[in-house]
């Protein structure tokens, strides 16, 4: 028995030398390579979320801010100047029209008037000592003369007074109060000043004189003979004031004006003042 398993063991170890020493296999076997392995791809990183904030919580994922926009100023509305006169310098201009009413003492006055060129101004107007006279006129303004903030304008009314009593029974009426009588003509200079605000006072004075036709002349002697068929009076008149405009087209008036007649017949200075509106028709 025990020489059976020394025989065993034996040829087990003669049959593994036999493989080692027979190089058939290690012949067919593929050659051992020298090259190394290619290294692994790199990982990619995977994306880190940013941290959550209250922003992310009140807009959703992909929102995009809108893109800034530019702040721009209102724009600036100008005031529109006011250029509507009837007793300053500047004239009206070309078709443009204008319109006043005064009321006051001695007279009650109204005018229209139309720019027929750049300087010159026709229009039509009435003056009525609260109906004991009532005068219709003519009126004609040139110039608009503009030096600074100054103006300088000539203006000449004419006009045909009616009176509701005849001059011998009149006692210090419309004649006495206002030097006028039958035909008047009146030339006048008118200067004014405005700055350059468009709604700043316009300051308006104005220097005239009246030539006066009577045509109803009376004897206040009665040996004093027969009068003459026309008698001229001569009258200097001062007005100052102001047009204080209330809008591009509308200004408040205010007049302070003497007259001075030289006629014995008539007051010697009598006040005038007057207040109203002008305004673009």
């Amino acid at each position: 028995m025990l020489g059976l398993r020394v025989t065993v063991l034996v040829s087990v170890l003669a049959a593994g030398a036999f493989a080692q020493a027979t190089p058939d296999e290690a012949w067919n076997a593929p050659p051992e390579s020298t090259t190394p392995p290619p290294p692994p791809p790199p990982a990619r990183p995977l994306p880190v979320s940013p941290p959550r904030t209250s922003f992310d919580a009140a807009y959703p994922p992909g929102w995009r801010a809108p893109p800034p926009q530019t702040l721009t100023a209102p724009p600036v509305i100008r005031e529109e100047p006011n250029h509507t006169s009837l007793f300053g310098g500047p004239t009206l201009g070309p078709w443009k029209r204008g319109a006043s009413f005064l009321l006051g003492f001695p007279l009650l006055s109204m005018r229209a008037a139309i720019g027929l060129s750049e300087r010159l101004d026709l229009g039509v107007g009435f003056d009525t000592m609260y109906l004991l006279m009532n005068e219709p006129r003519l009126t004609a303004r040139y110039g608009g003369w503009t030096t600074g903030e100054w103006t300088l304008s000539g203006a000449f009314e004419v006009g045909w007074a009616f009176f509701q009593m005849k001059a011998a029974h009149e006692t210090n009426g419309p004649r006495w109060m206002t030097g006028r009588r039958n035909l008047n003509l009146s030339p006048m200079a008118q200067v004014s000043y405005q700055g350059a605000h468009p709604r700043a006072a316009r300051f308006v004075m104005d220097l005239g004189y009246t030539l006066a036709f009577d045509f109803e002349p009376y004897s206040k002697d009665p040996l004093g003979g027969v009068p003459p068929s026309l008698v001229l009076g001569h009258n200097v008149m001062f007005r100052f004031g102001a047009e204080l405009p209330l809008s591009a087209k509308t200004s408040f008036v205010f007049l302070l004006g003497l007259d001075v007649h030289t006629r014995d017949v008539d007051s010697p200075v009598m006040p005038s003042a007057s207040v109203g509106v002008v305004t673009n028709l």
